[in-house]
């Protein structure tokens, strides 16, 4: 699993990369609610590495054309009175379990997204002191990699504060990554997919939705030990 990345913090960058808009609204709202509520609105400090719970650009689709805006790393579901206990893993969504959890089953076919990051980070055991490492891997050859995720949007009972969160997609692991310990990955969609994966909600049926991720981009993953 997932439990942090490292992103690419430049909005502008992302735009221009993914030829996409940037909703200014979402991330000025975003500021002021890590000015006065930081503990629910968390944003990533300066070595932009996000952690479960932290906020991050994402990429969604508004009337067919693609937007950056801010959301949280772990769902929170919809009309959840608290948030759902820190064990339940909420926000790495497995592809072989999107029809079958709840949590995924009701965002498939329905809020699709698309995290864009650099780097990704994992604790894998065997080292020489038997102890867990730590491990950066990076695809090789690209400086931005992409992953499909699942989002939803959590109102408060008042009407007072509201966000949007997500979940990145993960798969078995291409065999460099599995030889150094670590038996999940991030779903890299291929490049020409990404439109269709962030317009399926409205034009794809639920079968033709799981068949989009079958389309991977080729990449062979590097990687370092911290």
């Amino acid at each position: 699993m997932c439990f942090s990345v490292e992103i690419e913090r430049d909005l502008k960058k992302l735009a221009l990369i993914f030829g996409a808009t940037l909703d200014h609204e979402a991330f000025h709202t975003l500021h002021q609610f890590s000015q006065t509520n930081p503990k629910m609105f968390k944003v990533p400090g300066k070595d932009n590495r996000i952690f479960p719970n932290i906020f991050s650009p994402v990429l969604v689709s508004r009337e067919g054309t693609r937007s950056i805006r801010p959301m949280r790393y772990r769902v929170r579901p919809a009309g959840s009175v608290s948030e759902v206990p820190s064990k339940y893993n909420l926000y790495n969504a497995r592809l072989d379990g999107l029809q079958k959890r709840k949590t995924w089953k009701t965002l498939m076919g329905r809020q699709h997204c698309l995290f864009p990051f650099k780097k990704f980070f994992e604790w894998v055991g065997g080292g020489p002191s038997g102890k867990k490492r730590l491990v950066t891997f990076y695809p090789q050859d690209k400086d931005i990699m992409w992953v499909p995720g699942l989002y939803d949007k959590w109102v408060s009972e008042d009407k007072t504060l509201s966000f949007e969160s997500f979940a990145l997609i993960t798969d078995d692991p291409p065999p460099e990554i599995l030889e150094q310990g670590h038996d999940r990955a991030p779903l890299f969609l291929k490049e020409e997919k990404i439109d269709e994966w962030l317009n399926a909600p409205f034009q794809k049926g639920q079968q033709s939705v799981q068949r989009i991720l079958s389309y991977r981009e080729e990449v062979i993953y590097g990687h370092r030990y911290d």
